[in-house]
């Protein structure tokens, strides 16, 4: 309805449309209808209508346009209407604009027309209706309407709550002089303003929509009011833009020379080439897929195409880098894409095969156009998983087989847009929310509908889905798996019931397959999250309706680092592994060994099985060095391999790449292999060298520059990127290319050689001067946020280079290290070896090593000294609080670089004192801005493609608990969102400084100027991280969480600062607990890879125990000897108490126990000769009874023999132990007990049995005295047996120099079952009879 008041007519009239052919006009008053307007030629119902008055004219004219396109004018005066007679159409015209929803003429000239359709808007001339131009819209939007704002300017708005503006094109113009010509290339309408709410919303209809213009004194005002379904009305004021800003703002585009890094640049023979629609990256292939307006899709290897945008190299100079490959599939324009699947504009789309690059089948099924498509989840049914999701505008969605290439499920009773779709493998259910709120439930298998949910119930099941999609993504369940999915007997059931074929058919073969299919139950250690994802993705930034060109890069330095590790330690073999020490199972296996119960006759087809084993092995090498006497296979296949490396360097670096396809053949079907473009070697070695090179400060150190360039592999910026930063919700934010920290008048000056200068274009050299102290210098003026990431990006990218056997990021010597590795591995035990070889190789890793080593203490410890000497007034530091959170990150290499730059800041001009004095308070210490937006992403001008995120999401503690116990049973209930929000923003702030007060009690804690000397800041901080390694497993502190893991690391490393405030037996038993199974779970601190949190918690807690035993030897055993005797307590009265003592700490960690005593008493002898006792008491726990049988123990545990002060008895399987106050420890190991014999009034040195058993030698070196004892029991057998001396001797005074040399120690050797000689380390002699 249209109200309009006609000349010479004092009321209002209403002019009506609706499903009927004519238009009625009423009278507002009487509901009678006055006249009609009805349509000679093609009368079809009326879609939109406007009412003009002619300037100079005593009549209306009335537009309008039907449903067909088909415009009529009719001329409306009030002495032309007689009563039940229609006026019929003046003029009539065929346009192309279906369905219309809007007819507007411009009031300001009355000769352009503006018509809106449900795809597009177009002006035309009111003359001759000539289209001028023309707009479709975007995807997942709809146009609703729209208003001239002046002559060359409209408003549109659209159903999703937002509105246009545009500049019409100079042919829409009527004072120009191009008007009604044809449009020229590149004069489009621009679209310059974008109308919206501050917060985004979901609206479940479309809004209705009123501009006004209102006069005033000082001109017009112009208003644009939105009501939408929740009453809200929502009021602009539209604010008039000049010409002349508009023309500043393209000028300023258009000027930037060289104009904005398109990502389809490198493609030759494109005048005007189409624009990109949508673009996908697949990770697999390496490759960057963007779909164009006209139905092309272009595929550019990824890697190389950005690098020749971005950085200066060697493959500028080929001709062929970055080949692309066209695919022509569609005839509309391509609106997104979906690996390994393609979807155009309409209701067609096809599945391209990825071998061939061919197009394989096309599915029409949906009447309106495709709006998304989607994968099912790896959970669902095999059917299924051979199934996509298509979404189309007609508010249905099918189910879409490509295996069988038919159509599944068609949902097609959907009343409104669909706006969620969930899944329910285990119920065989499709879950289709629709934005009215309700929730259509599909049975997938037979195509039905189940039930339809409406208002609470609807979102309660929307919620349960999301719940149940969270709990089955952690589990172990991969594609294909068969847990977790429905009966096979409901899907038989339904389709008996539905009689569906097809539903039975599938649900018997399921059926069987899940009879015969069988589990896996092995678990794996390692993460397997970042195992199979790609360190790089591209991702397409929409700024702007008319540039969809931008794309930004995002770097996953977690899964770069696992890629690089994994590539390394696939090249080295178990043997290898454990030399490096980065696995210890040959260790643990053995410690293992012995803390279980042994079988000597086990033991023995055990020893002679690997006896046979080597023997064989041996007699096979014999024989093949027999057959190669003079070595001529080995010398062949050295040199086939030599001569074929040489081959594909040169191919390569001609530019050349060959690509193979293996295919293997089936019958009469041949089977072609997808090609791979780079292998993942090498593609991970591009995407690791982008990233170093786009990081690295350049031109702060001229040697190094010269290091990373032609050792290190690095490649210099070509332009300065755009950096930004996702925030934990996932929010991005992102510094676009016009901005730059640097102003000019504080630009250095030029460092580009004059005769190069010369030959350059201004703006070219402008350019690299940007670059230049950009990457200098104004890389680290940003942010504190981003130079945190960035440098945990480059430490721990460097670190694992460094660590992997000094790797480059040159292709050519990194195929050539591998290489070497794996012939030098092939060549072990060789003979002819070229040492000449090994030490150039050699020196080539020292000098790499130095390399690395070199960029990371730039940019570790002298960054800061260096950009403020560079000329930099404000350096953007890390901030603590991020690193602190990372401290015990996922990743080993993050962990250690987020360790390394914390411990620099923690020192005493750092300021990790700011949250020292905050936490020795009694609160968290001070916040500081959050780095990271909550804001949605940045709309606005056009971006660069070049766009790079250093650190991958912020992967921090999860919600931390606070520290007083009695606040877990507190309600939070009844408080709100914001209190909420604030506490656990409490709790993350305080958990931070808990951490940094650890950090810097464990490195300066001795220091008193740090304020721990003093004893109150050290006692509160010891207090936190024991309640956090103490406190039992909850939902707020879970087992193995982030938290907990840096509280058990910073015990462990400052020990001996918290010690005075710990209870030190709680500590040891609870890290303990935590690394009971290392032996099954924990590789060492130097395996990179990361672990699952288990694995991850037992190896942090065994390396605290290690580090807690070196720092406090004494405190560790004696702690340990006092828990060994409770324990031994306990195992004597187990059965009275009920007591299951071998779930108890101290029997699952035994390994771990003797690990760490292994480990003190190769280290720490000073410490274990003055605990002997204490020492014994642990082994004997530790070790089974029953490998003390058969062997003795300097075959059981050698180790602890090479102390005089420990002997064994095979024979009477007695063990003599002397302690430091002078008393012998005599342990009868057939009756488990332990006899105290005061022997010396000094410290015994050395003790020593007869080989017969029937005599014991103990010798003090600070008494000078040697006794004999024997040990005699009752008759039979019967009775207790007692020890005795027999005789004692004066010895030889020992010079001062031996005893303080723990090395030159004398010992007690016999030569006879009744002679003992006394031996010095000098070789004196000195022999005694008992």
């Amino acid at each position: 309805m249209t109200a309009y008041q006609m000349l010479n007519v004092d009321e209002v009239r209403v002019f009506c449309i609706g499903n009927y052919p004519e238009i009625l006009v009423y009278d507002p008053f009487t509901l009678d209808i006055l006249f009609s307007l009805a349509a000679r030629i093609q009368p079809d119902w009326i879609s939109a209508l406007h009412i003009l008055r002619p300037p100079r004219r005593n009549d209306e004219v009335v537009l309008g346009v039907t449903t067909a396109g088909w415009v009529k004018v009719w001329t409306v005066s009030e002495r032309d209407v007689r009563p039940r007679e229609p006026i019929f159409e003046h003029e009539s015209k065929m346009i192309h604009s279906l369905n219309a929803r809007c007819l507007v003429c411009c009031t300001y000239n009355q000769r352009t027309v503006l018509v809106v359709s449900q795809g597009d808007w177009q002006i035309y001339d009111a003359g001759d209706f000539s289209q001028l131009c023309r707009v479709c819209v975007g995807p997942g939007e709809h146009w609703m309407g729209g208003d001239f704002l002046s002559a060359d300017r409209i408003i549109v708005w659209t159903d999703q709550g937002q509105a246009y503006i545009y500049k019409l094109p100079t042919n829409c113009i009527v004072e120009s002089r191009a008007f009604h010509n044809k449009q020229v290339e590149g004069d489009n309408p621009v679209m310059y303003g974008i109308v919206r709410p501050k917060t985004e919303e979901q609206l479940i209809n479309a809004p209705a929509w009123q501009f006004m213009t209102i006069p005033l004194e000082s001109g017009a005002e112009k208003l644009l009011m939105r009501g939408d379904c929740e009453g809200q009305i929502k009021l602009w004021r539209l604010a008039d833009v000049s010409d002349h800003q508009l023309q500043q703002i393209q000028q300023a585009w258009a000027a930037m020379m060289p104009p904005p890094i398109g990502v389809l640049d490198q493609l030759e023979g494109e005048k005007n080439p189409p624009r990109i629609s949508a673009s996908l990256f697949l990770p697999l292939q390496g490759r960057l897929a963007c779909g164009r307006e006209d139905g092309s899709i272009i595929l550019v290897p990824a890697t190389e195409t950005i690098m020749l945008h971005l950085l200066h190299g060697k493959h500028h100079d080929y001709h062929n880098w970055a080949q692309p490959m066209v695919l022509r599939g569609h005839q509309g324009r391509v609106n997104c894409l979906l690996y390994p699947h393609g979807r155009a504009h309409g209701m067609t789309w096809p599945i391209w095969c990825l071998g061939a690059w061919t197009s394989q089948s096309a599915f029409v099924v949906q009447a309106g156009q495709v709006l998304q498509l989607l994968v099912p989840p790896p959970s669902c049914t095999p059917r299924i998983q051979n199934c996509i999701l298509s979404v189309s505008e007609d508010h249905s969605v099918a189910l879409l087989s490509i295996k069988e290439r038919k159509l599944v499920l068609l949902a097609s009773k959907h009343l409104y847009p669909v706006s969620a779709i969930k899944w329910r493998p285990e119920h065989d259910f499709l879950m289709v929310a629709t934005q009215d709120g309700s929730v259509y439930v599909w049975q997938m298998e037979t195509g039905h509908l189940d039930r339809v949910l409406q208002g609470v119930t609807a979102e309660e099941v929307l919620g349960a889905c999301d719940e149940h999609s969270t709990a089955s993504g952690g589990g172990a369940g991969g594609a294909g798996s068969e847990v977790g999915l429905a009966n096979p007997a409901v899907h038989l059931f339904r389709g008996l019931r539905h009689r569906n074929l097809a539903a039975i058919r599938h649900a018997a073969q399921r059926g069987i397959q899940q009879v015969l299919g069988e589990q896996n139950n092995y678990q794996d250690i390692h993460d397997s999250s970042k195992m199979r994802t790609c360190p790089l993705m591209i991702q397409g930034l929409r700024t702007n309706k008319q540039d969809a060109n931008s794309h930004v890069l995002f770097f996953d330095i977690e899964a770069l680092i696992v890629q690089l590790l994994s590539d390394e330690y696939t090249l080295m073999s178990p043997g290898t592994l454990e030399a490096h020490e980065l696995i210890m199972s040959s260790q643990y296996q053995r410690m293992n060994i012995l803390t279980h119960p042994a079988s000597p006759e086990a033991a023995k087809k055990i020893a002679e099985f690997f006896g046979k084993v080597k023997d064989k092995a041996g007699e096979m090498e014999k024989k093949m060095k027999e057959k190669d006497k003079h070595g001529l296979l080995s010398r062949m296949k050295e040199g086939a391999e030599s001569v074929q490396n040489m081959i594909q360097n040169k191919v390569e670096q001609t530019g050349f790449r060959p690509m193979s396809l293996s295919t293997c053949k089936d019958g009469n079907s041949s089977r072609v292999q997808i090609p791979r473009h780079l292998d993942v070697t090498a593609q991970t070695l591009q995407i690791g060298q982008m990233l170093m090179s786009l990081l690295h400060s350049w031109g702060l150190d001229q040697s190094l520059d010269h290091t990373c360039e032609h050792i290190l592999g690095l490649l210099k910026p070509r332009v300065p990127v755009s950096y930004g930063l996702i925030s934990k919700s996932g929010y991005m934010s992102l510094f676009m290319p016009t901005w730059h920290p640097v102003r000019p008048a504080d630009m250095p000056p030029m460092t580009i050689p004059p005769e190069l200068a010369s030959e350059l274009p201004p703006e070219m050299i402008q350019l690299e001067h940007h670059t230049q102290v950009f990457t200098g210098r104004g890389h680290w003026e940003v942010s504190p946020a981003l130079t945190t990431h960035h440098l945990l990006a480059l430490v721990s990218v460097a670190n694992t280079l460094q660590d992997m056997n000094a790797a480059t990021l040159i292709p050519e010597q990194e195929r050539r290290r591998k290489n070497y590795i794996q012939s030098s591995k092939a060549n072990t035990g060789s003979v002819g070896t070229n040492s000449s070889g090994e030490d150039e190789f050699s020196r080539q890793q020292s000098v790499i090593k130095q390399g690395w080593s070199t960029l990371t203490a730039l940019h570790t410890v002298l960054l800061p000294d260096c950009v403020t000497a560079a000329g930099a007034p404000c350096y953007q530091p890390p901030m603590v609080e991020i690193l602190a959170r990372r401290w015990q990150d996922r990743c080993q290499e993050v962990r250690e670089a987020a360790q390394a730059l914390l411990k620099d800041r923690a020192k005493p001009h750092g300021d990790g004192r700011e949250a020292a004095a905050g936490a020795s308070r009694g609160r968290p210490a001070p916040p500081r801005p959050s780095p990271l937006p909550t804001a949605p992403p940045m709309q606005g001008g056009g971006g660069s493609s070049g766009g790079v995120q250093g650190g991958g999401g912020e992967r921090g503690m999860e919600p931390h608990p606070h520290l007083d116990e009695d606040h877990y049973d507190e309600e939070m209930d009844g408080e709100t969102c914001r209190e909420i929000i604030a506490q656990s923003e409490g709790r993350r702030k305080q958990a931070t400084a808990i951490i940094l007060l650890g950090v810097i009690g464990a490195y300066h804690g001795q220091d008193a100027a740090e304020g721990f000397g003093l004893g109150t800041l050290a006692m509160q901080t010891s207090k936190a991280l024991a309640y956090l390694v103490l406190a039992p497993p909850g939902s707020k502190l879970p087992a193995h969480n982030p938290l907990r893991r840096a509280a058990i690391d910073l015990i462990g490393r400052g020990f001996p600062v918290w010690e005075p405030y710990l209870d030190v037996a709680k500590v040891l038993l609870a890290l303990l607990d935590f690394c009971a199974d290392t032996d099954r779970l924990a590789p060492s601190m130097k395996y990179g890879l990361p672990l699952i949190p288990e694995a991850d918690t037992c190896r942090t807690a065994s390396n605290a125990l290690t580090l807690i035993a070196e720092a406090r030897p004494p405190a560790f055993i004696t702690t340990m000897a006092r828990e060994v005797a409770r324990f031994n307590a306990l195992q004597q009265n187990a059965q009275s108490l009920q007591l299951n003592i071998h779930n108890t700490v101290l029997h699952r960690a035994k390994t771990e126990i003797l690990r760490v005593m292994e480990y003190l008493i190769v280290h720490k002898r000073c410490h274990i000769m003055d605990l002997m006792v204490e020492v014994m008491d642990i082994i004997l726990h530790c070790v089974d009874a029953g490998h003390l049988k058969s062997r003795g123990l300097n075959e059981v545990f050698p180790s602890i023999c090479g102390f005089p002060q420990v002997s064994h008895c095979p024979h009477t399987r007695r063990i003599a132990t002397g302690a430091k106050n002078g008393a012998i420890a005599m342990y009868e190991l057939r009756a488990s007990k332990c006899q105290v014999i005061p022997a010396h009034t000094a410290p015994i040195t050395a003790v020593s049995f007869s080989p017969d058993g029937k005599y014991l030698a103990s010798y003090s070196m600070g008494e000078n005295k040697l006794s004999f004892w024997q040990t005699s029991s009752g008759m039979f057998g019967l009775g207790a047996s007692q020890t005795k001396c027999t005789k004692t001797f004066s010895t030889m005074p020992v010079p001062d120099i031996v005893r303080l040399n723990p090395q030159r120690l004398p010992k007690l050797v016999w030569i006879s079952n009744r002679t003992v000689v006394h031996m010095m380390a000098d070789g004196t002699e000195h022999r005694f009879n008992a």
